[in-house]
């Protein structure tokens, strides 16, 4: 009775999309992208060269993406036979990653329906699955394990509140056990996984700190920055909401007087009247990436990166870098990227839903802050007290390396499911 309900609610999640997609752009192409995807699909997989070994990887969107491309991009460079398949089911994720290298074949995953699933798992011939985070589509689930193919949920975490734990949670709590194994990003979410009796998860961590760590092996060099810095300090602001630009200009207005420190501001959502009300309450020089000139960087004490795809690089020459979302409700950034350069990272008080983020804090490696005063005082402990720079900086880098090893730990399941020869 409980799983007729839940196809009665897929159905009616489609019908609903179709009706939103009237009157939402987002939601017509979650719409649009799922039409006609039988024919797709085949093209797709009938393009593949025969033999390859076959995986498929879900995310529900961007961030569970992230997660889950350290292992992808791993099992790729070990395996380069290896063909990905790799679906998202919102278009955040989709649109954003439609022309990822890294796979095979890139689709929205079809509305978890009894006859999509069924030919879905069918058509594509997978050796292995693997559904990163959260998503638990219980048709699906359940015809790649009738077909006996291995089944990977990763980067999971879970919470007391969640529908596993509850009374009338038992339709999704036996989705759990459909699972080969369960690779958790902590120990709360092994104990709460081992209140059910489960026995088929471990603790693997977080894959993000493999990503990250990756980045100390590029060249992160560019060539503007080393032009704006001139030896000077900088202090990178990345990801900036209103608020964050609010603290950051109490920042610049208090240390204006100290022209060896100069500052990068990335915003969140390159919107130009807010980067030039920003620029306008400046007391100092800026100069915005679209319109800089060789003489503008020298001359300016505030770069405003109105483009992106090149922070993370920018990070590595932060003396110290600050995170912005931390006073909106979608809660801080990514605080593991200027990180892993060793460097101490400041945000603001919303952190406290994000694992990575509390980890850092009680390392040592991140200074939380209320206002523009204690944004202040924070950087000139960092400017002024060698020894409280150093050991916040070391804190950060630490806390990365330590972490880090996920990625191995899931790619050694996969290659024995995939390559049980070896």
């Amino acid at each position: 009775m409980t799983h007729f309900l839940y196809n009665i609610a897929m159905y009616a999640l489609w019908g609903a999309m179709k009706l939103h997609a009237l009157f939402n752009q987002k939601t017509r192409l979650a719409v649009r992208g799922r039409e006609e995807w039988r024919k797709r699909l085949k093209e797709k997989i009938d393009a593949l060269p025969a033999g390859g070994k076959r995986v498929w990887f879900h995310a529900s969107s961007l961030g569970e993406f992230e997660q889950g491309r350290p292992v992808m991009e791993s099992l790729k460079k070990s395996h380069p036979d290896v063909q990905i398949i790799l679906t998202f089911f919102s278009p955040s994720g989709y649109e954003v990653r439609r022309d990822y290298t890294g796979a095979d074949v890139i689709e929205y995953l079809p509305i978890d329906t009894p006859s999509a699933a069924h030919d879905w798992v069918k058509m594509i011939k997978v050796d292995a699955v693997v559904f990163i985070k959260y998503e638990f589509w219980a048709n699906y689930l359940y015809q790649i394990n009738r077909r006996g193919i291995p089944l990977y949920l990763i980067s999971a975490r879970f919470y007391k509140e969640s529908i596993f734990f509850r009374s009338y949670g038992g339709f999704m709590r036996k989705l759990l056990h459909l699972f080969t194994h369960i690779y958790t990003q902590d120990t709360r979410s092994e104990i709460l996984l081992d209140s059910l009796g489960l026995e088929n998860h471990s603790m693997a961590g977080d894959t993000r700190f493999d990503r990250v760590r990756d980045i100390l092996k590029q060249d992160c060099s560019l060539p503007f920055m080393d032009t704006f810095c001139k030896d000077r300090k900088v202090i990178v602001g990345g990801s900036m909401w209103e608020d964050d630009y609010r603290v950051m200009t109490s920042l610049i207005k208090e240390l204006a007087p100290q022209s060896d420190i100069c500052y990068v501001i990335a915003p969140h959502n390159i919107n130009r009247e807010e980067i030039e009300e920003f620029r306008r309450l400046l007391p100092v020089t800026s100069v915005c990436y679209s319109q800089m000139t060789p003489t503008a960087l020298r001359e300016a004490r505030v770069l405003i990166l109105d483009t992106i795809g090149i922070l993370t690089r920018v990070y590595s020459y932060a003396h110290i870098s600050y995170v912005g979302g931390g006073w909106t409700p979608s809660g801080i950034h990514n605080v593991l990227e200027p990180a892993v350069f060793s460097r101490p990272v400041i945000c603001g008080p919303l952190y406290t839903p994000y694992i990575e983020a509390v980890g850092m804090y009680k390392a040592g490696g991140l200074i939380v802050i209320n206002d523009g005063t204690t944004l202040i005082s924070a950087v000139k402990n960092c400017m002024y007290d060698t020894d409280f720079y150093n050991t916040t900086a070391r804190a950060a880098g630490l806390y990365v390396e330590q972490n880090a090893g996920a990625t191995s730990r899931i790619v050694k399941a996969l290659e024995s499911a995939i390559y049980p020869q070896l």
